[in-house]
C-alpha cells in the first residue's frame, strides 16, 4: 500500500541554511521515497532563497514571514489541493532518520488520522527532544529507554516529522496562520482531538531535533517542564495560550493557570530575565483581544 499512495513532504524554513540542507539531505535520503518535497520559506535573508532556486527536486514557496503557522498552513494547503494522499510536515532544524517515513507508512490504515515519529534530542539521542505524553497509559515519558520496547505511543509531537491523512485535513481544515509561532501546533492537535480523530507515534520512526532548554521539576500532579523562552515565546505563547483555554474545553482554565505560575517562575528565578516575566505577563492581556480577533475569522 505503501508506494501506490502518494506523500508529499513540508518543510518550514526561516534563516537557517545550514539546518535546512541537513534537513533536506535526510529527505532525499529516505527509504520510501518523497513524491514532492515543499519548502516554504519565511523570506529568509541568510542566502536560503538563492540556495534553494538551484534545487530542481524542490517544490520552493517564498512568502513573507509569518511564522510557523503561516508557514504550515501554506505548505499544507498547498500539498492538499495537489491532491496528495499524505503530508509529512517538519521544521528545518530537525532530521528524519533516513527509513523514518517507511516505518510510519507501515501503520497506514482507514482508521488512524495522524502518525508521528519519535523525537530524540539531537545531543543525545537516549532521550525524548519534548518529551511525550501517552493519553492511553496517562503517562509521561522523557527517554528513549522507556519505549523502546513499545511499537506506538497515543501521543504526538505535532509539526515534528508528523504524518498527515488527506482525510484529516478535509475534517479539521489546515493550521491556524494567525497563531504565528509558539502554541500552533498544541491548537491543531486539540482540533483534531475535538475531531475524534486517531493517532499515534511510531517507535521505530526516528527524528532528530535539536535539544530544547527546559528543566523537570516534580512528580505527579506537581510534575512540570520549566521551558527556556526566547523573545518570540514570551511575545506569543501566552497569548495563545489564551485563546487555546477559550476555543477547547479540554485545554482547563486551572492547566491554564497552573501553565503560566510555572512559566512566570521560570522566567523569574531560573532564567532570571525581569524583562522576559514582564513581556509574558503583557502577552496574557494580549490574549484577550486575540480571542475577539479569532471569533472574527474563518480558516478555510
Amino acid at each position: 500500500m505503501s508506494n501506490s499512495i502518494k506523500i508529499a513532504s513540508v518543510v518550514v524554513t526561516f534563516n537557517r541554511l545550514e539546518l535546512l540542507k541537513e534537513c533536506i539531505s535526510s529527505l532525499r535520503e529516505q527509504t520510501r521515497k518523497i513524491d514532492e518535497i515543499f519548502i516554504i520559506n519565511n523570506s529568509s535573508s541568510d542566502g536560503t532563497e538563492e540556495w534553494l532556486s538551484k534545487q530542481k527536486d524542490l517544490t520552493t514557496i517564498t512568502q513573507q514571514n509569518s511564522g510557523g503557522a503561516g508557514g504550515f498552513y501554506t505548505g499544507i494547503k498547498t500539498a492538499y489541493e495537489k491532491g496528495y494522499d499524505w503530508i509529512w510536515v517538519m521544521d528545518d532544524d530537525g532530521l528524519p532518520k533516513n527509513n523514518a517515513l517507511e516505518e510510519l507508512t507501515k501503520y497506514i490504515d482507514g482508521k488512524v488520522g495522524v502518525l508521528n515519529s519519535i523525537v530524540l534530542s539531537k545531543s543525545n539521542e537516549k532521550e525524548l527532544a519534548f518529551g511525550i505524553e501517552d493519553s492511553e497509559e496517562k503517562k509521561h515519558y522523557i527517554l528513549f529507554d522507556q519505549i523502546i520496547d513499545k511499537t506506538t505511543i497515543n501521543g504526538v509531537n505535532f509539526f515534528n516529522g508528523s504524518l498527515f491523512s488527506r482525510a484529516t485535513i478535509s475534517k479539521i481544515g489546515f493550521p491556524n496562520p494567525k497563531f504565528y509561532i509558539w502554541g500552533d501546533e498544541t491548537e491543531y492537535f486539540l482540533r483534531l482531538k475535538a475531531a475524534g480523530i486517531s493517532f499515534k507515534s511510531v517507535v521505530a520512526s526516528l527524528y532528530i531535533h535539536p535539544n530544547q532548554n527546559h528543566r523537570y521539576l516534580g512528580k505527579g500532579l506537581f510534575f512540570y517542564r520549566i521551558i527556556q523562552f526566547n523573545s518570540l515565546g514570551v511575545k506569543y505563547f501566552p497569548r495563545n495560550l489564551m485563546a487555546i483555554c477559550y476555543l477547547y474545553k479540554e485545554f482547563t482554565f486551572r492547566r491554564l493557570v497552573k501553565t503560566f505560575f510555572y512559566d512566570i517562575l521560570g522566567l523569574l528565578f531560573i532564567q532570571k530575565n525581569i524583562l522576559f516575566a514582564f513581556l509574558y505577563i503583557k502577552s496574557i492581556f494580549d490574549g484577550i483581544l486575540f480571542i475577539k480577533q479569532l471569533n472574527k475569522i474563518k480558516i478555510n
